[in-house]
């Protein structure tokens, strides 16, 4: 496991160290005496045969089929003096709840819930979206040793594999458990899944050298995007690359032309449902984009744009028809983006921020 060097505890930021034999086999005697608590104040009930403390000794954290669970409120305490004050919040619950009990889960076809939801898997769309993965790499370093996707997902794309193709270990970070085990699943040995917060990685500074977010950090909560985004600064190497794929949705101008009847009808709705208090009850997915400005003015650390799709799903299923010349469409438009990255990436729905160390 020498991946336990570029960890650290979540908590305190000390080092971890693996949990030997006979402290395993006090820590089940321990859970079997009810002695022991998740920090969220939950008894545990199960043993482990795998697992990381602190060298300060004061926090415990499981590791449950290959996932290492370094997410604060799964840390495990023999000390009721050490759970936490404060509960996941709610609209990150909400995110982990929607993944773990049904984004990540395939159907008979073998596409993931959140792909049939929020993706366009006609075959009309299919080589234009293939193509817009493949530009990921473009902007990262082909090779290295630590590779970070955060969130992995599922890793729901073959495509996705590329990015980490000639890198030792893949680290998948995500906030759901059903997300790792599909990933740990795809990736075997290569793959070192970690359960754990973005806003909080549990990684030594400059340990990773290099990262994809794809479709992420706009399901993180608004105050604390730039968070996650500095954490992902922070734990990338010297002269290391990282790519997130962001959405700028109403932000996007191009998009606002085009869905202007869909987005019109779609706000009138959310205002409805807000005046009967029934908007959250609806709701299965936090998401909240700020506008590139935002960013700009609010990293401390450069960053340059390029485009990595310029159109909106429902944009894709209202205009982009086989009949009506879609996949010549698509391939023009793709060559487009190629020719003025960073303008189409102003422009268009979906950007990518890239950063280097």
């Amino acid at each position: 496991m020498e991946w336990i060097s570029i960890v650290k505890c979540p908590f305190t930021g000390a080092d971890l160290r693996a949990l030997t034999p006979a402290e395993i086999e006090e820590l089940n005697r321990k859970i079997a005496a009810g002695s022991v608590w998740q920090a969220d104040g939950t008894p545990v009930s199960t043993n482990i045969s795998k697992g990381l403390i602190s060298v300060r000794g004061d926090y415990i954290f499981p590791i449950i089929k290959e996932i290492i669970l370094l997410l604060k409120d799964l840390a495990w305490v023999d000390s009721k003096q050490h759970l936490l004050k404060e509960a996941l919040s709610a609209d990150k619950q909400m995110v982990k709840n929607f993944y773990d009990e049904k984004g990540w889960f395939a159907d008979e076809k073998g596409d993931y819930e959140d792909a049939v939801i929020f993706e366009d898997l006609r075959d009309v769309s299919k080589e234009y979206i293939k193509k817009c993965h493949d530009r990921v790499s473009r902007y990262l370093n082909p090779s290295g040793t630590y590779m970070l996707d955060a969130a992995s997902g599922a890793l729901q794309f073959p495509d996705y594999l590329q990015y980490s193709a000639n890198y030792k270990y893949r680290i998948c970070v995500d906030f759901s458990f059903q997300a790792l085990s599909e990933a740990k699943r795809k990736l075997g040995d290569k793959g070192i899944c970690v359960l754990c917060d973005m806003t909080n990685m549990p990684f030594k500074d400059n340990a990773i050298d290099g990262f994809v977010s794809l479709n992420t950090i706009y399901h993180i909560p608004k105050d604390e995007q730039v968070t996650a985004m500095k954490e992902l600064y922070r734990i990338l190497a010297h002269k290391g690359k990282g790519v997130i794929v962001y959405e700028w949705f109403k932000h996007s101008p191009w998009m606002n032309f085009w869905l202007l009847p869909v987005r019109g009808f779609s706000f009138i709705k959310g205002r409805l449902k807000r005046l009967v208090g029934k908007a959250q009850a609806g709701k299965i997915l936090y998401f909240h984009a700020h506008p590139y400005e935002y960013f700009k003015k609010n990293l401390p650390f450069p960053f340059k744009l390029a485009v990595w799709r310029t159109l909106d799903v429902r944009f894709m299923k209202l205009y982009i028809h086989k009949p009506l010349f879609g996949r010549q469409i698509l391939d023009w438009l793709y060559k487009k983006e190629d020719q003025q990255p960073e303008k189409y990436g102003l422009k268009g729905e979906y950007p990518i921020l890239i950063f280097e160390k």
